[in-house]
């Protein structure tokens, strides 16, 4: 072959090359997937004591706020007990901060002080004047004030770890009456009611089983063969839910699962955290009902979850 034909070869693979490189690369379409609506929490409140169930506050359907108490097992005994402790606390707080004993002891040591040097002196002006005995007698009175000092300190001492001990006592005490009151975890909705009031429950008895509402998922399956995973944690979402009569949803969220396994038919689960809202004091939004789900390829990050709705 002559070099001119080599020559213009070379060329014309260069400039395919430098073609395919200037050719856009094929975009994702953004996946829209079935899915279905679900609680995202779901808990069923037991009781932590055994007791008699006194109070009951709510019924199925009722909503609650977090921390809001819907229930009290019988505290009659863990109330007493606290009063007892709180009675002991503040006698031995009492003498904790009590000095008088303190302040008595050093007064008595000085007067003695001040008694034995006088003696003392006098001895030592006029030899033989004191008897021996009385300036041992003196300076023993000293000593035993300086020691009732000490022994105050001492008894200031143990008076502060009775309080602390007292207090110990009080704390569990409260720990006991707050284990025997039942407060909901979240904001959500009493779906069922296992235990009526004046009932005697055991520990880990359901009283009843709480819904979260506020938060929903959506979960759906992503064809394995399309989408790597990668492609789809974190992504942004929008969800469109039909209501009653032909009313639509949309709904905004993002990814927050995706399954490490493939299914049999070529798919993984995938699963959307979204916002709900209520109306005429309903939640829009309830475990069970059909969604569809747009995934927004590329939109890695934090979003903010919002709803809007559709006539």
């Amino acid at each position: 072959m002559s070099k001119s034909f080599l020559f213009a070869v070379a060329i014309a693979v260069a400039l395919m090359q430098i073609s395919r490189a200037q050719q856009p690369s094929t975009q994702l379409k953004d996946p829209v997937i079935k899915g279905v609506v679900r609680v995202a929490n779901q808990i069923k409140l037991p009781a932590k004591e055994p007791g008699v169930l006194v109070q009951l506050l709510v019924k199925e359907g009722s909503q609650v706020h977090a921390g809001e108490v819907i229930g009290k097992i019988d505290d009659s005994e863990p109330q007493m007990k606290k009063q007892a402790a709180n009675a002991e606390y503040a006698e031995a707080y009492k003498r904790w901060k009590d000095d008088v004993e303190i302040r008595f002891a050093k007064a008595q040591a000085e007067v003695a002080a001040a008694k034995f040097k006088k003696l003392e002196e006098s001895n030592r002006l006029s030899p033989k004047s004191v008897p021996d005995i009385d300036l041992q007698e003196a300076k023993l009175d000293w000593k035993h004030y300086i020691l009732a000092i000490e022994k105050s300190f001492h008894d200031q001492e143990l008076a502060k770890c009775e309080a602390y001990s007292k207090q110990a006592e009080l704390d569990a005490a409260n720990l006991a009456i707050e284990r025997r009151t039942i407060r909901a975890p979240f904001n959500g909705v009493v779906e069922e009611i296992k235990r009526k009031q004046d009932e005697w429950v055991q520990p880990g008895d359901t009283i009843l089983t709480l819904l979260q509402l506020d938060t929903m998922h959506v979960e759906g399956a992503v064809d394995e063969s399309q989408y790597d995973p990668h492609e789809i944690q974190g992504c942004e979402v929008g969800v469109e839910v039909e209501l009653a009569r032909g009313r639509k949803v949309n709904v905004r969220g993002r990814i927050v699962k995706v399954s490490s396994m493939v299914q049999y038919h070529g798919v993984y689960n995938v699963r959307a955290e979204i916002a709900n809202q209520q109306q005429f004091g309903s939640w829009v939004l309830r475990d069970g009902l059909p969604a569809t789900m747009t995934i927004h390829l590329g939109t890695g990050g934090t979003a903010t979850a919002g709803v809007t709705q559709t006539p």
